[in-house]
């Protein structure tokens, strides 16, 4: 019985041993850990080894980040917002911006971009960049393009590159088939064309990629020599109505800064706040080392990957659309966004001429439009070329709509009733007002026209008002045949 007692106490001893010999393993560990911690901290001195590094080891050279960007944050340029899980991506961003870069300074360059515009935001950007002395690139609606044309001509002028956003960023038309994408690029390109005098390759979906884009979209923009570009830091001036500069600057703050950083601005109505952020965000990335300049054809894209989901329904196009439509075009024939010069302003002056088409010569030419409703066909004198739009009369676009046009007396206002609103026509100054349902009524840029008792309206302003596309248009030689029953 003693003995196994005297057996039982020194098993209890060694248990006891061994517990405390754990415990101070552990909290020698645990003091080596800090002691290592307190003597690397990811700062200037240790940068190379510390969030540049780690950044490399999991996601591969910085020049690659934008490939890695297919996750959850980067929905879309408003969607990104609702989103509030962090991904490794996210992780390793916010390490890179903790240490002080490894990239020498004479090579870190960043790019500001502003989508949506031009607008009455786009001047003040411009003096801005003007006062500060940088370059940037602009994304530009070919809608705002139509009202806002010689903000365009001043955005170029001043040595600023421009590139093509799609004509009005409706993203259930741009995404649901590439056919309507497609004739959306190519319109704002010629609305571009006709006020610069060059069509830019340069192309950023709206929303961005993720999600939006599958791989024909990439393959047939490319096809044609277009250049898609997403970004690498989003400023988070359009996940809300009025986002303050504060919140902006936050943003950027946090942003990855990558030897080559895209940066996503807005200059559309509603972005005031990121006019006033503007100096502040100049002034950072300047602290910080960087550059700016403009984005050019030859810059490497920044491309989010094609997601593994999808979030619109869609079939791909067919070869012979492709065939008719695409195989012909290739913009890199075309005059491209470039460094200005000061002789630049100068030649596009002589040729200004060149800028109107053939088919200015109305008499000789009739007009063919396609809308999702169905097809107009107009003979001479059934339209009107005036200052880069085509107007037609009022009522035969109201009955192309399935709408009606009502005209009480010779003084009182036009009313032009759709389904989706009601557009109004002061026929003593043309001014023109919208208004959808009960909703305010809203001031319009284009007036309408009234000529001999007829009124005249632009036909792509009045489709963009109440939201029906303009899938195909084209001025036809008389002598090619009659019209198309």
């Amino acid at each position: 019985m003693m003995k196994v007692f005297a057996r039982r106490n020194r098993h209890a001893r060694r248990k006891r041993w061994s517990n405390i010999v754990s415990k101070m393993l552990v909290l020698v560990l645990t003091v080596v850990f800090l002691m290592g911690a307190g003597l690397h901290p990811i700062d200037g001195d240790k940068a190379e080894g510390s969030g540049i590094q780690s950044w490399t080891e999991h996601m591969g050279d910085a020049r690659d980040a934008e490939h890695l960007l297919d996750k959850r944050s980067h929905l879309s340029e408003r969607e990104s917002a609702r989103i509030h899980t962090r991904s490794i991506t996210d992780q390793f961003a916010n390490a890179a911006v903790a240490a002080k870069e490894s990239v020498p300074s004479s090579s870190k360059v960043v790019y500001l971009t502003f989508d949506d515009g031009p607008s009455k935001h786009t001047a003040d950007v411009l003096d801005i960049l003007k006062r500060e002395k940088v370059k940037a690139t602009f994304f530009v609606l070919g809608k705002q393009v139509k009202q806002n044309p010689e903000l365009l001509k001043r955005i170029d002028a001043e040595g600023h590159a421009i590139g093509n956003h799609s004509y009005n960023h409706a993203y259930k038309k741009l995404y649901s088939d590439f056919r309507n994408f497609w004739q959306q690029i190519r319109d704002t390109g010629q609305a571009i064309k006709e006020v610069v005098g060059y069509e830019p390759r340069l192309v950023r979906a709206p929303g961005g990629t993720y999600l939006n884009f599958d791989k024909q979209y990439f393959q047939l923009l490319s096809q044609a020599g277009y250049i898609v570009h997403d970004w690498h830091v989003d400023s988070g001036d359009s996940k809300r109505a009025n986002v303050p500069k504060s919140e902006i600057m936050k943003s950027i703050r946090a942003g990855a800064r990558l030897p080559h950083t895209v940066v996503l601005m807005h200059d559309s109505a509603g972005h005031g706040e990121t006019v006033k952020a503007l100096p502040d965000m100049i002034q950072f990335y300047r602290d910080k080392g960087y550059t700016f300049d403009i984005m050019t054809p030859d810059l490497e894209p920044v491309q989010f990957k094609v997601a593994t989901r999808k979030r619109w329904e869609r079939k791909p196009v067919s070869q012979a659309w492709i065939d008719q439509h695409v195989q012909a075009v290739d913009v890199r024939g075309e005059k491209q966004p470039e460094r200005q010069t000061e002789q630049r302003p100068e030649k596009r002056a002589e040729q200004q001429p060149q800028k109107h088409f053939d088919y200015q010569n109305e008499s000789t030419m009739r007009f063919k439009a396609t809308t999702e409703v169905g097809m107009l066909n107009l003979q001479p004198g059934q339209y009107k070329r005036i200052q880069q739009n085509t107007y037609i009369p009022a009522r035969i676009l109201t009955t192309h709509l399935d709408g009606e046009i009502i005209i009480s007396d010779h003084s009182s206002p036009i009313e032009l009733h759709f389904k989706q609103g009601t557009i109004t026509v002061n026929r003593m100054t043309g001014a023109v007002v919208w208004q959808a349902g009960t909703n305010e009524r809203e001031r319009l840029a284009w007036k309408g026209i009234e000529e001999d008792g007829v009124l005249w309206i632009p036909l792509r302003p009045v489709l963009d008002t109440i939201d029906i596309s303009l899938l195909k248009h084209e001025f036809i030689p008389l002598e090619l045949g009659k019209i198309d029953a």
